[in-house]
């Protein structure tokens, strides 16, 4: 990674801005409300921007439907792609993330499955997780019908923990060989409250450091056994190559330094990258510092396929 000095301070004069800002609070579930049916309307609104996108009506995955939204890239494609939005696991859905997925899609030749898993602003995160489980390892399953031998889970935020515990799934169902790898950008991965978290403030850009806190030790009761301490306490060991990326400024920091760092000494195939003045969610950011994450993440999918193809 080569960051240049101006790269840099177009970062700081965005940062100047947004520490104006009010903190968006995650543990506040009538604002996940409030932004989910502001997002709804909007996209009610403004019709799907490509006709190469497709929204499947989902599949019974556990007691309910589970929505999957496609983008195929032109041409042949060389693997899928399995997506999981963030959005602290209480709002957001899979057509929010176009911009990261469509070009995910179009620069790497993949095909890319967002999933629109349940939105847990009745903090049932079990239920959460049971959606993102079974939805990939349908997908799975159902590979030899997309013709594809080659499979990359990736998320940001909570969507990064969603896909790494999908990632377990697999492994612990002893069908994770079709994973060729992981991708997280500002990813949670410690339930508990990593050490960044528990020393942030209210002062943290972007998001609330204690109010991220907060969501967390509301949305924990619902899980059981190693699930409510997150991925950062499973065995990474004989895991695909991972790719992490995170924000200096970002309070959750540390989960992708610790996750990054256990990954490495358990299955000598991670990456992590932490980039500096960078916030929570940076990569979504009008400045070269996003730019040049998003198209890391690119680079990186496209090695890793062609290393697994």
């Amino acid at each position: 990674m080569s960051l240049t000095s101006h790269d840099l301070r177009g970062a700081r004069r965005l940062n100047a801005l947004l520490s104006l800002l009010p903190r968006y609070h995650t543990d506040h579930r009538w604002n996940a409300k409030t932004v989910q049916a502001l997002v709804r309307a909007a996209q009610m609104l403004v019709p799907d921007p490509s006709p190469r996108h497709t929204e499947f009506a989902g599949f019974a995955a556990t007691d309910r439907r589970v929505g999957l939204r496609s983008i195929v890239s032109n041409g042949r494609v060389r693997g899928l792609y399995v997506h999981f939005h963030g959005g602290a696991w209480v709002m957001g859905n899979a057509r929010l993330d176009d911009g990261i997925t469509r070009p995910i899609a179009r620069h790497c030749r993949m095909m890319v499955v967002s999933v629109d898993f349940h939105n847990a602003v009745d903090d049932r995160l079990d239920m959460t997780l049971r959606d993102c489980t079974a939805t990939v390892e349908w997908l799975i399953e159902h590979l030899a019908e997309f013709q594809i031998r080659h499979v990359i889970l990736g998320g940001e935020s909570s969507g990064a923990h969603l896909a790494a515990e999908a990632l377990l799934h697999l492994r612990e169902r002893g069908k994770a060989a079709s994973v060729a790898g992981f991708v997280s950008v500002c990813g949670c991965f410690d339930l508990t409250g990593s050490e960044s978290l528990h020393r942030s403030s209210h002062k943290s850009l972007v998001i609330s450091g204690p109010s991220a806190l907060r969501n967390l030790q509301r949305l924990t009761p619902s899980l059981s056994g190693r699930w409510a301490k997150g991925p950062l306490f499973a065995d990474l060991s004989g895991l695909p190559p991972a790719l992490l990326i995170g924000g200096a400024l970002d309070p959750i920091v540390d989960d992708s330094i610790s996750m990054g760092r256990k990954w490495q000494q358990q299955s000598s195939n991670a990456d992590c990258i932490i980039f500096p003045e960078a916030p929570h969610g940076f990569n979504r950011l009008p400045t070269k510092l996003a730019a040049r994450a998003n198209d890391l993440v690119r680079q990186w999918i496209c090695g890793t396929m062609e290393k697994a193809t």
